[in-house]
C-alpha cells in the first residue's frame, strides 16, 4: 500500500533537495514505539535518531540523541549554561512543532537549530522521523547535520539495555565457552568479600561451560601499577589463590595475558576501527575526569583499556563474558568493536553476550560500616596464616548496644552472623548461636570461635593446595605455560585471518589485482 506524503514530509524532502543531499524514505505501516520501528526497518538502536524537544529555563531546546543512549541532563545544563531542563510535554510540542502525535517528529524543524549527540557521528547512516507516521527518513549523520545546522554536542548519557544481556536468572543450554580475566592491580590476596563477590559465582558457571578461558591481565595493571616488584607480587599472589581456588587445567585454559604477544596486536588493529568517541565515554575515562583528574595527566593505557580488553575477548569466540554490573558497558564496548570490524572486513569475530554474574551484596566489612576492602584493612582473609585470620575475625564489629556477654542482642545487620550464614555449613549451629544470642545466653568470644573453625573447615582443601603450590612454584609455571601454549593456538589462528582480513597477508600474488 502507497501512502500520501503530507506537507511535513514534503516540506523535508523539498529542504533534502535544495541542499543536494542524497536520503532515502522509508514506507511503512503506522509505528506505535521505537521498538516497534527498529524491529520493522531490521536496524540495530545505534542507528535510530530521536528528536526530543526540552524546555531548558524559560525556552526550548531540540535535540538529536541516539536510541541506544539516554540524555544526560547534567551535561546539556552544563552545555547550554541553564539552571533546569526537562522534556516538553504533549501540549508544548504540539505548540512549538505543530505535532498532535508525539512519536512521529521530523528531523526537520527550522525553527530550532537542535544539539546534535556526538554518538550519532559514530555510524554511517541514522534513522528518524519524517513528520509522518508511515515515513522513516534514512540519512547520513553528516548531512542531518547539514540539513538542520545541528550544533555537535556530548550530552549522551547512560546506555539503554540491548536484549543480549543475560542474567543468572536465564538458564544457558547447550555447548558454550566463557572468557574470564583477572587484573592484578591489588596485591591479589583474597578475602571473603572477593570470594563470595565474583569467584564462587564464576565458577559456578564454568562448571556448565564447555571451555574456560581464564587469563591474569598483567598488561592492564600497567595502568596503575608501576613499579616492578609489585606487579610481580601481585601477578603471582593472584595465579596462586585462583589455582587454589580451583582451576583446572584439564579443564580451565589459564594463562597469563602479557605470554600472549598477539593481544597487542590486534588492539593495534582495532584501534583503527574504534571511533574515539566510544572509548571518551567509557567510565574507566570517564570516573577519572569526574574526579577532577587532569585529563592531560591520563595515560594512554587507561585511555585504550577497553580496546585490549575487546582484544582479549575477541581473539577466542567467547559465547559469555560474566562480569559484574561495574564492567558490563567495557563489554557492550567490545562487542560495537566486533561489530565495527565485521561490518568494516566482513564476518571475523563472534559477538559475545554480557552475562552479568549473581553477586552477593556488597559484604560489609569487619568495622561494620564499609564494604570489605583489603585497603580499608576490614578483611577476613582465605589464605593468610591461620592467627592472622583468628585475629581478623576477633576484631570484627557486632552489635555495638550489647555491653555484656549475657544482654540480648542484635543478629539482624551484624556482621559476624552475616559472616556466618555465608560461611557456616553447619546451620544448625548458627541457628542455635542466633537464638543464644538474641537471648543473651552466649557470648561474642564463642560466636566468633565457631566462625573461626567455619572458615577453616570451608576452604580447608583451597588452603592445602595454596600451600602445596606456594612450595611448588615449577608446577605453577607448567601451568601456566601449557595454558599460555592453548591459547596461543587459538589466537595464531585468529590473527591469520585477521591479517588475511585486513591486507597484512603472506599471500601476496604482488600486483595481480
Amino acid at each position: 500500500m502507497e501512502y500520501k506524503k503530507n506537507k511535513k514530509v514534503l516540506k523535508l524532502e523539498k529542504a533534502l533537495k535544495k541542499l543536494n543531499i542524497k536520503y532515502s524514505l522509508i514506507e511503512h505501516e503506522p509505528i506505535k514505539t521505537v521498538e516497534e520501528g527498529l524491529k520493522f526497518l531490521g536496524i540495530k538502536p545505534e542507528n535510530g535518531v530521536s528528536t526530543l524537544l526540552l524546555k531548558v529555563d524559560d525556552s526550548f531546546c531540540l535535540v538529536f540523541r541516539r536510541d541506544d543512549h539516554r540524555l544526560d541532563y547534567g551535561k546539556i545544563k552544563k552545555h547550554l549554561k541553564i539552571q533546569n531542563v526537562r522534556v516538553a510535554n504533549a501540549k508544548e510540542i504540539e505548540e512549538q512543532l505543530g505535532y498532535k502525535e508525539i512519536g512521529y517528529v521530523s528531523l526537520y524543524n527550522p525553527k530550532f537549530k537542535p544539539l546534535m549527540d556526538e554518538s550519532l557521528f559514530e555510524v554511517d547512516y541514522l534513522y528518524g522521523g519524517s513528520g509522518s507516521p508511515n515515513f522513516d527518513l534514512k540519512i547520513k549523520p553528516g548531512d542531518l547535520q547539514k540539513l538542520t545546522k545541528a550544533q555537535k554536542a556530548d550530552i549522551a548519557g547512560e546506555k539503554i539495555n540491548y536484549n543480549y544481556t543475560v542474567t543468572m536468572n536465564k538458564t544457558i543450554k547447550g555447548k558454550y565457552t566463557i572468557l574470564n580475566g583477572f587484573t592484578p592491580s591489588g596485591s591479589g590476596e583474597m578475602h571473603i568479600g572477593n570470594y563470595f563477590g565474583a569467584i564462587a559465582p564464576f565458577f559456578e558457571m564454568a562448571k556448565k561451560a564447555d571451555k574456560v578461558y581464564t587469563f591474569i591481565a598483567d598488561l592492564h595493571a600497567l595502568t596503575t601499577v608501576q613499579d616492578q616488584k609489585e606487579l610481580q607480587h601481585n601477578v603471582e599472589s593472584l595465579v596462586l589463590s585462583y589455582l587454589s581456588f580451583g582451576i583446572d587445567p584439564k579443564k580451565f585454559i589459564f594463562y597469563r595475558q602479557s605470554d600472549i604477544g598477539l593481544h597487542p596486536e590486534l588492539q593495534t588493529i582495532l584501534n583503527n576501527i574504534t571511533p574515539i568517541g566510544l572509548i571518551k565515554r567509557c567510565h574507566a575515562y570517564k570516573d577519572k575526569l569526574e574526579k577532577g583528574f587532569d585529563p592531560k595527566k591520563v595515560n594512554m593505557g587507561l585511555f585504550n583499556y577497553p580496546i585490549l580488553q575487546a582484544a582479549d575477548i575477541l581473539m577466542y569466540d567467547a559465547d559469555y563474558v560474566p562480569v559484574g554490573e561495574d564492567q558490563k558497558q567495557h563489554v557492550e564496548v567490545t562487542r560495537e568493536i566486533g561489530q565495527y570490524f565485521n561490518k568494516t572486513y566482513g564476518q571475523t569475530f563472534k559477538i559475545p553476550e554480557v552475562y552479568i554474574r549473581k553477586e552477593a551484596a556488597r559484604l560489609v566489612g569487619t568495622d561494620g560500616r564499609r564494604k570489605m576492602s583489603k585497603s580499608l584493612g576490614n578483611v577476613i582473609s582465605v589464605f593468610s596464616d591461620e592467627k592472622v585470620i583468628k585475629k581478623q575475625i576477633m576484631g570484627c564489629f557486632t552489635d555495638p548496644k550489647r555491653i555484656h556477654s549475657d544482654d540480648p542482642g542484635r543478629v539482624e545487620g551484624n556482621p559476624i552472623f552475616i559472616y556466618h550464614d555465608l560461611i557456616n555449613d553447619n546451620k544448625a549451629e548458627v541457628e542455635d548461636l542466633k537464638k543464644r544470642y538474641k537471648a543473651g545466653k552466649v557470648g561474642d568470644v564463642e560466636v566468633k570461635e565457631r566462625l573461626f573453625k567455619a572458615l577453616l573447615r570451608k576452604f580447608s582443601q583451597e588452603r592445602k593446595r595454596y600451600s602445596q603450590l606456594k612450595n611448588d612454584p615449577e608446577k605453577i609455571k607448567k601451568i601456566l605455560e601449557k595454558g599460555a601454549k592453548q591459547a596461543r593456538k587459538v589466537a595464531e589462528k585468529k590473527m591469520m585471518l585477521v591479517r588475511d582480513k585486513i591486507g597484512i597477508t603472506n599471500k601476496y600474488s604482488f600486483f595481480k589485482y
